[in-house]
């Protein structure tokens, strides 16, 4: 009977457009944990992938407002992964974190769409400051 209701619940986080949803890619878990948590302490819902394409998936499926997205994922880089969003839903908010600190790297990554880049490892309130922006 939980699980019924959770999957209500849940049915109408997907419908409710004025619940702002952040999903989170990164292909290490704690990575994707310790952002997740950060945004669920304000009260958003949260949606995490560790892949590429696990996080086509949830786009198709939630709509978030707002996505995270690491350089390095399993099968493809975050620079892929956003050209493919942005074809979606180009209205959707990227905040690109990543440890790659190379100018031409950052500098595609900025002209592609992507609101801000924000470098690993990074502080919790420029974080939150980005998001407010961004939701």
């Amino acid at each position: 009977m939980t699980d019924l209701k959770n999957q209500t619940a849940e049915e109408e986080v997907v419908l409710d457009d004025a619940i702002k949803k952040i999903l989170v890619v990164d292909d290490i878990l704690y990575v994707v944990k310790s952002i997740s948590k950060i945004f669920q302490d304000e009260g958003h819902f949260v949606i995490s992938a560790v892949s590429g394409s696990e996080a086509l998936e949830k786009i198709f499926k939630y709509s978030p407002h707002l996505i995270t997205v690491d350089h390095n994922l399993k099968d493809m880089t975050g620079l892929d992964l956003i050209r493919k969003v942005k074809k979606i839903n180009p209205n959707i908010k990227i905040i690109y974190i990543s440890a790659v600190h190379d100018r031409k790297v950052i500098k595609t990554v900025l002209g592609s769409g992507v609101q801000h880049y924000l470098i690993k490892p990074f502080k919790k309130n420029r974080l939150l400051e980005l998001m407010k922006e961004f939701l």
